[in-house]
């Protein structure tokens, strides 16, 4: 999805919840023991007035962030038919499917949704699985990007769904207008903003597109990659700081003691600019194996570097063999766990066409940092040309070429 078809979606939850499209909306209240506490299907329109703003709000948010870090494109998997005939639905796309087609009024789709979702999502205290069915009659635009909103097109007819924390009330002493006084209040439970999400289907070129979902986390670093493959049946990629450190991993092995700063500014300059490309055509460049592999060789990363680094590259998208435990280890109660920061990547070995980095998750901001034990510099990306190393003396040199207005800890000094 483009930002902006998000925006265009996201915009319909900051409408007058009338012209929302919302039909209806259901929920299931989940305790810390994972047991449904209650569940429910409201009409929308019935709602208060109050109360639907605030479920809006809810619903917004699961479209907000950043794409590629809190909005993830994902592409569920199909099935493999064993007569041949081609592939079909999974389990977890049909239920999605369901969802949509019931209009959210089959008790037996909800409670099968609800059902996987608390077997896999992994939270000890309360939430509030939220649920929302919406059609959306899609305008027609003309060549200069104007709407036309008595020629639609389609109507997108998709269900958004928010994953929020439940939290206690502080109790305290509150204003009570009808006895002009204040008292103790009773502590109750408040909905959060939530911590995941999903849009199915996916809003692709303004059309619905069966084949992809939208997966919303407020943690960018831990997007729960285990329940979108149960639940959506796709395995999520590597969260973007699990990507930014693999990345860093792999071009430092392939470096080697032969890396040096004109290789790894020039290898960045050509992220960037892959970046920039298609960030004019508002789509997200990924890169496979073979991407990653041209980029290094086009920088001046030699042959002989090179070697093993298929091997290195996959490893960044496999979870290691746990660690044996000893009997040291069982006597002091302790068991080995499978390397962490793997675990934290995938829920299985993903297939190899899915074995991608996000290229905007692997450059730095505007600005790149330089540091050894002893200091860190940051310089603007666009001005590394003042950046070079040198031996001088026959000592190793870090050479920064000064222009005016140098200072330190904001004094002014001459050169």
């Amino acid at each position: 999805m483009r930002p902006s078809d998000i925006s265009e979606i996201k915009h319909l939850y900051q409408l007058d919840p009338e012209r929302s499209g919302i039909r209806c909306i259901s929920g299931c209240y989940v305790n810390g023991e994972k047991s449904k506490v209650v569940s429910f299907t409201e009409n929308f329109l019935t709602l208060p007035e109050e109360e639907r703003f605030k479920y809006l709000e809810l619903f917004r948010k699961t479209l907000s962030g950043t794409r590629d870090k809190n909005l993830i494109l994902l592409k569920p998997r199909q099935v493999h038919r064993n007569d041949g005939t081609g592939d079909m639905d999974s389990d977890e796309v049909k239920l999605l499917k369901s969802l949509v087609e019931c209009d959210l009024k089959d008790e037996g789709v909800l409670n099968t949704f609800y059902d996987r979702v608390i077997e896999h999502f992994q939270y000890i205290d309360n939430y509030l699985i939220l649920l929302a069915r919406q059609d959306y009659d899609v305008p027609g635009k003309t060549l200069d990007g104007l709407e036309l909103s008595d020629a639609s097109e389609e109507v997108y007819r998709h269900i958004l769904c928010a994953i929020c924390p439940v939290k206690p009330t502080k109790p305290g002493l509150g204003y009570d207008p009808s006895e002009k006084a204040f008292h103790n209040l009773t502590p109750g439970q408040i909905v959060e903003m939530p911590m995941n999400g999903f849009l199915y289907p996916a809003f692709v070129e303004r059309s619905a597109d069966q084949d992809l979902v939208l997966y919303y986390s407020k943690d960018s670093v831990d997007i729960r990659p285990a329940f979108a493959d149960a639940v959506l049946g796709s395995g999520a990629p590597l969260a973007a700081a699990g990507q930014k450190n693999g990345f860093n991993e792999l071009l430092t092995e392939t470096l080697g003691e032969k890396g040096d700063l004109s290789t790894v500014l020039q290898i960045q300059d050509s992220l960037r600019e892959i970046v920039k490309e298609k960030k004019e055509e508002q789509e997200s460049p990924v890169l496979n194996k073979d991407d990653v592999r041209v980029i290094l060789t086009d920088c001046g990363v030699s042959e002989e570097q090179m070697k093993g680094f298929d091997d290195r590259f996959d490893a960044l998208f496999t979870i290691p063999e746990p660690a044996e435990t000893t009997e040291a280890d069982t006597e002091a109660g302790e068991k080995k766990e499978t390397d962490e920061t793997a675990l934290s990547r995938y829920p299985e070995d993903i297939p190899i066409e899915e074995r991608i980095f996000v290229a905007s998750n692997l450059v730095p901001g505007r600005q790149l940092e330089v540091k050894n034990a002893d200091f860190t510099i940051r310089i603007n990306t666009d001005r590394t040309e003042l950046l070079e190393t040198r031996v001088i003396d026959g000592k190793k040199c870090l050479v920064i070429e000064l222009e005016d207005g140098v200072s330190v800890n904001g004094i002014p000094i001459g050169i």
